[in-house]
C-alpha cells in the first residue's frame, strides 16, 4: 500500500499513477462529526505541468456520521471524485481570485501524502447538515418527557425554593 508520491519521480511523459487504499487511522478526521470509518479506496493519477502537477482522481469508502436532527447514527457513502493543480507557492498572485484559480492547490513539498488527499477529499464530500433520510422528523420532547427525568433525577436540596416558585407560576397560568 502506497502512503506517498515522490514528485520528483513525475515527468511529462510517465505521469504517476496509485491504486491503494488507505486506512481510516492514517486520515484524521474530526470525532465530533465522523464516529468511524471504513478504509479508503483513493485511484490517484499525478502529471507534470510546465509549471506544477494536474493531480486528479477518485476517493471511495463510508464514514459513520451522527444526524443533526434525531441524533441517530447512520452510514453516508463517500466516492468523490477530483481534479485540482499543485503549484509551488511562488506562482501565487497578489489580488482577487480569478473563477479558473478555485482548482489549485499551492504547496512546495516534494513528496504528496496520500492520507492528506483522503482526508481533504473526505472533508469536502462530508454534508453541512447530516440527515439520517430526508424525510428524518426532528425529535420532539413533550413537557411531560421532562417533568418525568427531572423526578428519576436526585435535585439539590439548594434548588428547592426555585422549584417552589416554579410550580407557584404554572398554578397562575392556569
Amino acid at each position: 500500500m502506497k502512503r506517498k508520491v515522490n514528485l520528483s519521480e513525475v515527468t511529462v511523459k510517465e505521469p504517476i499513477k496509485v491504486d491503494t487504499e488507505i486506512q481510516p487511522s492514517l486520515v484524521e478526521l474530526p470525532p465530533e462529526e465522523v464516529s468511524k470509518s471504513s478504509p479508503f479506496k483513493l485511484h490517484l493519477e499525478v502529471k507534470k505541468k510546465p509549471v506544477g502537477y494536474q493531480v486528479k482522481g477518485r476517493v471511495t469508502g463510508e464514514v459513520e456520521l451522527t444526524c443533526s436532527r434525531c441524533l441517530k447514527k447512520f452510514s453516508h457513502k463517500v466516492d468523490r471524485e477530483f481534479n485540482y493543480d499543485l503549484m509551488p507557492t511562488s506562482q501565487i498572485s497578489g489580488g482577487q481570485i480569478k473563477s479558473g484559480e478555485l482548482d489549485i492547490k499551492f504547496s512546495d513539498e516534494s513528496i504528496l501524502d496520500l492520507a492528506e488527499v483522503v482526508q481533504e477529499q473526505v472533508m469536502l464530500e462530508l454534508p453541512v447538515k447530516p440527515l439520517c433520510s430526508p424525510e428524518c422528523k426532528e425529535v420532539k420532547y413533550t413537557e411531560g418527557e421532562f417533568e418525568e427525568e427531572e423526578e428519576k433525577r436526585e435535585v439539590d436540596k439548594r434548588w428547592e425554593k426555585l422549584k417552589e416558585l416554579q410550580n407557584k407560576l404554572r398554578e397562575k397560568e392556569k
